[in-house]
């Protein structure tokens, strides 16, 4: 007897169909950020079959993920997100390629994150790094899967310009730092987001399926369930995608450092090549405070500052009040 096809409740859709499951299983998908909607579009878009998922997050699992983060459990506390999440969707569906990769995504990094993508699923937490995917995909003619969520509404818009608007078209300018709400000041109901990050999978395979976006933002409200469509006009002035303008993407990199969302965490990316000695980082830390192994990654508690340090030197440090006083933390524990 042969094995049951896994696909055949999808093949048996007319906009599938047995030729559309054939294109998925050749296509590749990037999820940027593995928060409450990568979660969601990246399980979703493993378990339709999509033949490859790279999976980006420079995050580490916290406790307080776990209201609305699917693909982890509580022994995943410590571990990044990246590798966490590979390791559940892997056991989901061995037959297609997961690829983890635990990084920050900065205009360094941004073009061999999205190399060979068919199409880049937005889960991330702030503006300037979805303008940098929006110019970076634009440049490359990868569709890009905008989504965001707060409180208990969120936001979903599949971007292929010239048929559709960018992200910059609906978001001209970037608002000041401090006047935008978080998930940490304002909440986030889970059945939200996951309907947020489901809209987005949606969106994701009907792209890679041949399917013309409908140039709609869709506007969800979780708490009495609702979902409205907006049409957004492209944008004769829009700096990105009718002038062609990278004004991120072209930004110098020298020392990246992020404060990630709702939390007093910085992520610093040093100006590195290559891998660090993480057993004589470990060695050397253990003498002033003490260290354990968190799947791929170093944890640190030491003079009570809280180090997360990954294979390439990057580093996520707590408890800090701000950029300088992180940049003098890393320098001090793991060095320049």
């Amino acid at each position: 007897m042969p094995p049951p096809n896994r696909y055949r409740r999808q093949e048996v859709l007319p906009e599938i169909g047995v030729e559309g499951q054939r294109k998925l299983a050749g296509a590749r998908a990037v999820v940027v950020g593995l928060g409450a909607l990568g979660s969601m579009s990246s399980d979703l878009l493993a378990r339709a079959g999509v033949g490859h998922l790279r999976l980006v997050d420079r995050d580490v699992v916290e406790l307080t993920n776990l209201q609305r983060q699917l693909l982890y459990s509580e022994r995943d506390v410590d571990r990044p997100k990246a590798e966490a999440a590979a390791e559940r969707l892997r056991s989901v569906n061995s037959e297609i390629e997961i690829e983890p990769v635990s990084k920050d995504v900065h205009s360094a990094t941004v073009r061999e994150i999205l190399r060979d993508a068919d199409v880049v699923v937005d889960g991330t937490d702030n503006l300037e790094t979805r303008f940098l995917i929006n110019e970076a995909a634009i440049e490359s003619n990868i569709p890009f899967v905008y989504g965001g969520a707060i409180a208990t509404y969120g936001m979903a818009f599949a971007i292929r310009p010239p048929v559709t608007a960018c992200f910059r078209c609906f978001n001209p300018k970037a608002p000041p730092p401090g006047s935008l709400p978080t998930c940490e000041t304002a909440g986030i109901f889970n059945a939200a987001s996951a309907m947020v990050g489901a809209i987005q999978a949606g969106e994701a395979l009907r792209l890679l399926l041949g399917e013309t976006p409908s140039g709609a933002l869709y506007v969800v409200d979780g708490w009495r369930p609702d979902v409205q469509k907006i049409r957004i006009a492209r944008r004769a002035d829009c700096p990105t995608c009718v002038l062609g303008e990278r004004e991120y993407l072209g930004a110098r990199r020298a020392q990246v450092l992020a404060s990630l969302c709702g939390s007093d965490t910085i992520s610093l990316d040093p100006v590195h090549r290559g891998t660090i000695d993480m057993e004589a980082v470990a060695n050397r830390l253990a003498v002033l405070g003490s260290t354990r192994r968190a799947g791929g990654v170093l944890v640190a508690e030491v003079e009570g500052h809280r180090l997360t340090i990954f294979p390439d030197g990057r580093a996520l440090i707590r408890g800090v009040k701000d950029e300088a006083e992180a940049r003098g933390v890393y320098a001090k524990y793991v060095g320049t």
